[in-house]
């Protein structure tokens, strides 16, 4: 898959591990973002080989640009897939700082979007007889009246700039495999089977990120998976199996070579997919949305599991059950340990199975835009409420404000001696009563 400043900022003694794909991003006047930068590359020897080194979860309030890093990400590495000075279906993107005073900052007209991909053998390109390693990707959103324009910058060395245009000459489906799916993710039942027939490699690379950006509809499994039972029985075994692997304890996927719509066994009962639960359809919607993309970009003889890429989610414990969460992201990465998963969340379960090296927060400031950063704390283990409290997610108190309020006004009376303070107070922790 992609790589691209790495070239420029790869710093020597960094284990590079072969699941790591997006190597680091810089995002400069786009949307909450002034100029941030996240690097996606493990530090020190305590990541090398540690468990789920493929999974990078981003977290942060409402409105700090999670999901805008998701879709600088998808910009940034098919900009040069996309029609020059293509426009862009949402608006938006150029950052408008705060303030309409005197002292205000002045709104720029572009936003820029640096991307640093590191490329595998599937990409198929190559410089002077050599496979390439690392490729930078510079893509720029102008904006022009009430339009937006997506384009990518051409370099100035003329070897690099061939290398960039090659990326638009790959037909190979596997090449640049990046999909992604957005918070109103949702099956569209009404697709029929003929939508799952191959498209040209440049608008299908469009489609693999387009529900990140809109309200697009994924293909059911039902539009695709029967016709592999007869055409390609061995992949449609690996898709059994993957989706097996995929989904949590008590849930599987009826293993048939029949033609017919698939169905999932839970606790015993078969269900088509329209009788899952919407916890079980919000999954097992994108999952095989994935499983899709992977069998049309795979080539004939490689396994799906060995497919290299990026997989972008946003909001990914949707809908899904306190305890499928705490699981979930150790079984994407164990699951399809060569894909590289950039997700977001508000779960403190999700972020429990972690450690920090797969954490990047983002605080928004007033003026100066998000900052993205890691923190030292180890949360791998915790509870949700110590979760809740640390510094990731940096709540005082899980406790609803008025109870948080009648008891901080109790504590400091006892610390001021009423007694009967104190009693009302250890009452209130002990019962949660006569708080009406």
């Amino acid at each position: 898959m992609p790589v691209m400043l790495a070239a420029q900022i790869a710093r020597p003694g960094v284990h590079r591990a072969a699941s790591v794909h997006v190597e680091a991003i810089r995002i400069q006047n786009l949307r909450a973002f002034s100029d941030a930068s996240i690097d996606f590359r493990h530090d020190g020897d305590a990541a090398v080989g540690a468990p789920l080194a493929n999974v990078h979860v981003l977290l942060g309030g409402n409105g700090a640009g999670k999901s805008s890093v998701l879709r600088a990400i998808a910009l940034g590495v098919l900009a040069p897939v996309f029609e020059r000075d293509a426009t862009l279906e949402r608006t938006g993107w150029v950052r408008r700082p705060p303030g309409n005073g005197a002292g205000a900052c002045v709104a720029e007209d572009t936003a820029r979007i640096d991307i640093d991909l590191r490329l595998h053998g599937q990409d198929l390109l190559a410089c002077a007889g050599r496979p390439l390693q690392a490729l930078p990707i510079q893509a720029r959103i102008e904006r022009v009246g009430d339009m937006e324009l997506l384009d990518w910058l051409r370099p100035q060395q003329a070897e690099l700039g061939r290398d960039l245009r090659l990326i638009q000459q790959v037909r190979e489906p596997s090449a640049f495999f990046l999909v992604a799916y957005g918070a109103s993710r949702w099956v569209d039942h009404a697709q029929a089977a003929a939508d799952a027939a191959p498209v040209p490699v440049g608008r299908q690379r469009r489609q693999r990120v387009a529900s990140l950006f809109d309200n697009r509809g994924l293909l059911p499994l039902a539009a695709w998976l029967p016709a592999y039972a007869a055409q390609n029985p061995g992949r449609h075994r690996q898709v059994v199996t993957l989706m097996n692997r995929l989904l949590p304890h008590g849930c599987r996927m009826a293993t048939t070579a029949s033609q017919e719509p698939p169905l999932f066994e839970i606790d015993g009962a078969q269900l088509p997919f329209s009788g899952l639960s919407d916890g079980y359809q919000a999954y097992v919607g994108w999952i095989g949305d994935l499983l899709h993309q992977l069998c049309l970009g795979a080539p004939s003889g490689r396994r799906l599991a060995d497919n290299q890429g990026v997989v972008l989610v946003d909001e990914i414990d949707l809908h899904l059950h306190p305890a499928w969460q705490r699981s979930l992201l150790s079984t994407l990465s164990q699951a399809l340990p060569k894909l590289q998963f950039i997700v977001t969340t508000h779960s403190p379960l999700v972020v429990g199975a972690l450690q920090p090296h797969n954490l990047i927060v983002l605080d928004r400031t007033d003026t100066l835009g998000t900052r993205c950063r890691r923190l030292p704390e180890r949360v791998h283990g915790r509870s949700a409420d110590e979760m809740l409290l640390s510094p990731y997610f940096g709540l005082a108190s899980t406790r609803p404000a008025a109870v948080g309020g009648r008891l901080e006004r109790l504590r400091l009376a006892s610390q001021h001696g009423d007694a009967a303070a104190a009693v009302a107070y250890l009452q209130l922790l002990a019962s949660g009563e006569g708080l009406a």
